[in-house]
């Protein structure tokens, strides 16, 4: 029961927090109060995570394309996330903003995710 059922439930709990977590927490990631959140400041504070070719194709790029999921979550289906987080980019280019857009290179998320809890574990007030 154990091997069969427990492991591949704790792989899967795993890789589902870890990602979570990971979209939701970055070294430059803020939290804002009532008065300074909006809709599109928070959406930007999430993080599009390359986890490489495979693990994004295998997700449906649902990783790699989690900004564009959080701006137009009800208007792109997610086998156009790819599309959208790329016209995203060229926009953003184009407006002189793309400082805006998070993306980082997560190909051993595992470290990453010992690394964000150690240092980020909590977010740091915005007036600090």
């Amino acid at each position: 029961f154990a091997v069969v059922c427990m492991m591949p439930w704790l792989v899967l709990s795993f890789w589902l927090f870890m990602v979570t977590y990971l979209q939701h927490h970055s070294d430059d990631g803020k939290l804002y109060t009532d008065d300074t959140w909006t809709f599109t400041r928070g959406a930007f504070e999430t993080v599009d995570r390359d986890y490489g070719t495979w693990v994004n194709r295998m997700t449906h790029h649902m990783m790699d394309g989690h900004v564009v999921h959080h701006l137009f979550f009800n208007k792109v289906p997610h086998y156009r996330l790819e599309e959208a987080t790329s016209a995203l980019q060229k926009g953003l280019e184009e407006e002189g903003v793309s400082h805006i857009y998070k993306k980082i290179d997560t190909f051993d998320f595992t470290q990453e995710i010992v690394k964000q809890f150690d240092d980020n574990w909590f977010f740091i007030d915005e007036k600090q």
